[in-house]
C-alpha cells in the first residue's frame, strides 16, 4: 500500500480548485491533471506499507490530530516546484497559524520514515507539466479570490492504481482537537 496524509475537501471546495485547475490549462502544453475526487492537500507521505503498519500509522494521525484544534486555509495563487525539464503546478495554500505544519512535524517525528523534506503547504493541479515559456512567472504573480475554508480532520490514505487510473481512499480519518 502507498499512504500518505492529507487534508480532503467537500464538493463545493473541490470545485473552487477545478476552477483554478481549468484556468490554468490553457498555459499547459501537456502534463498530467490531478482529477476532482483526487484534489487534497498532502500533509506527510509516508510511501509503502503493509496492513501490519496500520496500528501505527492511525496512532500516528490521532496524535497529530489532537495536537491542533480546527483552523483555516485559504488558496492563493500558483505556485511549483521543478521536476526535470518539466513543473509539478501547484494552488498555493496559507493558514491562518502554523497548524498544517505542526501537523506535518508531528507525522515526521511519530513516523521517522516517508518524504522527511521541508513542508511546502499546496494542491497540486498538474504534474510534468509542460507550459510555455515564461508562462510560470507571470501565473504566480496572479492571487486567487478563494473564501477561507475549515479544517476539521485529516486522514490516512491510500494511493492505489488500478487499469492505469490512479485513486485515494480514506482508511481512517480523525478529527482536530
Amino acid at each position: 500500500m502507498r499512504i500518505f496524509y492529507a487534508v480532503n475537501f467537500d464538493s463545493a471546495t473541490a470545485s473552487m480548485l477545478q476552477k483554478i485547475q481549468d484556468d490554468l490549462r490553457e498555459h499547459v502544453r501537456r502534463g498530467r491533471w490531478a482529477t476532482l475526487e483526487n484534489l487534497h492537500l498532502t500533509l506527510h507521505f509516508v510511501g509503502e506499507s503493509s496492513n501490519e503498519d496500520l496500528p501505527e500509522l492511525k496512532a500516528a494521525l490521532e496524535t497529530a490530530a489532537a495536537a491542533v484544534n480546527p483552523f483555516n486555509i485559504r488558496f492563493t495563487s500558483y505556485g511549483s516546484f521543478r521536476q526535470g525539464k518539466q513543473d509539478l503546478v501547484y494552488a498555493k495554500t496559507k493558514n491562518t497559524g502554523d497548524s498544517l505544519q505542526i501537523i506535518s512535524d508531528i507525522l515526521k517525528e511519530q513516523l521517522q520514515r516517508g518524504d522527511m523534506k521541508s513542508f511546502t503547504p499546496h494542491v497540486t493541479l498538474v504534474r510534468r507539466a509542460e507550459l510555455n515559456y515564461g508562462t510560470l512567472k507571470v501565473l504566480k504573480k496572479q492571487r486567487f479570490d478563494f473564501p477561507l475554508i475549515e479544517v476539521k480532520s485529516i486522514e490516512l490514505m491510500e494511493s492505489r492504481k488500478t487499469d492505469g487510473k490512479l485513486s485515494y481512499h480514506t482508511l481512517h480519518s480523525a478529527k482536530l482537537g
